[in-house]
């Protein structure tokens, strides 16, 4: 069903995986829609209206705030995700993750706009999975800690929801790999050898998939936490071999081993780092199997090498 304009909504980062996904999937749905960048404005979709914003910059925001008019619905997706970056780089993780999101929350404020947060399973201490929204977070690494600080910023507002999921999937513009699949496909593609972790679960979806489901978020639920996943979980080097497997011609090594073999310089990562989704399906959110979402994501990208 498209929906009136007149239901404008704000993406962040919308440079990024899930951003581009859920700008394009909001306006082919009849969304108004307005996305933010910060330094990738050739990762954006020209397709609607991009304005640069420094979230970590309160001014910016309040900038930001007087050029996009009655803003109803903002899905900040904007975050410094790389783990190891941003605990070698924790002013610049604290400045995007913490106070950019604080900055965010207050402009919902301003507009009275609903906030849907996207947060990470990485906030729990991955020690036993099937984590509900209920579970205490427990978080590991210093990206883990600005994401659950951002998480109290949104839950104090009294129109805020986090959603905690695991995007996967490959930037359809094109950019240097920066998530777990566009890393795979290039290692795999480049006949590089790596490593990938047998002990390290999650139920992760198409930020395609996703891009969808969150748009009916805040339709189904007026405040709170909700987690988002595949029906099935898999680990790492499971995901690992499905990849492979969509490259016959691989001559690298793919070694299968623990991510307690890393190194120490390694930041600590969750173990199990899946959800139990069902109070997502009693709201009426379906979810889907995390091999569909595999072959969805490398089916896009088989046929966009092919072009």
């Amino acid at each position: 069903m498209k929906r009136s304009t007149k239901n404008k909504i704000l993406v962040t980062g919308a440079s990024g995986l899930l951003g581009l996904e859920l700008t394009r999937c909001a306006k082919k749905s009849g969304y108004g829609v307005i996305g933010t960048y910060n330094e990738n404005p050739n990762l954006t979709d020209k397709d609607y209206v991009n304005l640069k914003c420094d979230i970590g910059v309160a001014k910016a925001v309040n900038f930001l705030d007087k050029k996009i008019g009655k803003i109803n619905t903002i899905f900040h997706c904007a975050s410094m995700t790389n783990i190891d970056k941003c605990e070698k780089n924790r002013e610049d993780c604290w400045r995007v993750n913490v106070v950019g999101t604080r900055n965010i929350t207050e402009l919902a404020k301003k507009q009275g706009a609903k906030l849907i947060y996207i947060s990470t399973g990485s906030v729990f201490s991955g020690v036993k999975g099937n984590y509900k929204e209920s579970d205490t977070p427990d978080p590991k690494n210093f990206y883990s800690w600005t994401k659950l600080l951002g998480e109290e910023a949104v839950l104090a507002y009294n129109q805020g929801i986090v959603v905690r999921v695991v995007p996967i999937g490959i930037h359809s513009i094109g950019r240097p790999q920066a998530n777990f699949i566009e890393w795979l496909v290039d290692s795999v593609s480049n006949n590089r050898s790596f490593n990938l972790f047998s002990d390290v679960y999650i139920n992760a979806i198409s930020a395609k998939t996703l891009a969808g489901l969150l748009l009916k978020v805040p339709e189904v639920l007026s405040k709170g936490i909700l987690h988002i996943g595949s029906r099935d979980r898999l680990s790492k080097a499971e995901i690992g071999q499905v990849v492979i497997s969509k490259f016959p011609n691989f001559s690298g090594e793919a070694k299968i081993i623990s991510v307690d073999n890393m190194p120490g310089n390694f930041a600590a990562r969750p173990k199990e780092m899946w959800f139990n989704i069902d109070k997502a399906a009693k709201l009426g959110l379906k979810m889907p199997n995390l091999k569909d979402e595999l072959e969805l994501i490398l089916q896009k990208n088989d046929s966009n090498t092919k072009k």
